[in-house]
């Protein structure tokens, strides 16, 4: 199960398992945090609850939000269905990221216990969860590598690279190509053959007009890239260029 460093914060979305119910109350394990908190029957549902075990189960896995740290207090009754959805796609999404932490562990010769308290929680705290530091190392490597001990780094943008799929980003242009000299066919057919070569997807749409295409998994990286690349199209000699980006 994924794990945090506690205590956990008032005000803070936490995934509970039901442990215990009594007629006015209810305790349930924080299961990231693995301690205990009370949610009394005023916290479970709103209105009026006459009988506690209508809205509760044993092993029950819910949504809380904490009120108080000291003594551990929750309410469900509290959170609504955007926040129950956000924090339960979080913690599957930590579950991911936990069998990721293990299998870098493995590779640099330690144990998932050892992940958490050299790397694990820090990441948590400076990225928000483990998997989005995972997801960080694939576009942004240096923003992770800067936290990482030199000998976790490797390992751990390899693990990124395996487990994630990166979803790829297009990026598209009019270009427009006129020539009046006497072998503008030609200069028009180089300028074409050069944009292939540096991995753009030319379409003829009517003369003089192409739409030109750009793939990349890095969205920030990838937009400059297409620029820089037009621009060096429209600037061969010979040719009357221009682009106009697509949004």
């Amino acid at each position: 199960m994924p794990r945090r460093r506690g205590p956990p914060s008032p005000g803070e979305l936490v995934i509970c398992r039901i442990t215990k119910i009594n007629p006015n109350s209810v305790f349930a394990e924080l299961v990231e945090y693995k301690t205990e908190g009370m949610i009394h029957i005023s916290e479970v549902a709103s209105g009026w609850v006459r009988d506690i075990r209508r809205f509760v189960k044993p092993d029950q896995e819910v949504v809380a939000v904490v009120l108080k740290s000291e003594p551990l207090t929750l309410s469900m009754k509290r959170v609504n269905p955007n926040q129950k959805a956000s924090k339960t796609k979080e913690y599957n999404l930590e579950k991911r990221a936990e069998k990721m932490l293990e299998m870098t562990a493995q590779k640099v010769g330690k144990t998932l216990e050892q992940g958490y308290s050299e790397i694990g929680f820090m990441l948590q705290e400076r990225f928000g969860s483990m998997y989005e530091a995972y997801k960080t190392a694939l576009t942004n490597p240096e923003k992770v590598q800067k936290y990482l001990p030199a000998e976790w780094f490797p390992a751990f943008k390899e693990i990124a690279e395996k487990s994630i799929e990166q979803k790829e980003f297009e990026f598209r242009a009019n270009l427009t190509l006129k020539s009046h000299a006497p072998d503008g066919i030609n200069a028009i057919k180089d300028v074409l053959r050069k944009a292939e070569k540096s991995k753009l997807e030319v379409r003829y749409i009517a003369a003089p007009k192409y739409l030109v295409k750009y793939k990349t998994k890095d969205p920030k990286k990838g937009s400059k890239e297409f620029v820089e690349k037009l621009d060096k199209l429209v600037a061969e000699k010979g040719l009357e260029a221009k682009y106009e980006i697509i949004e």
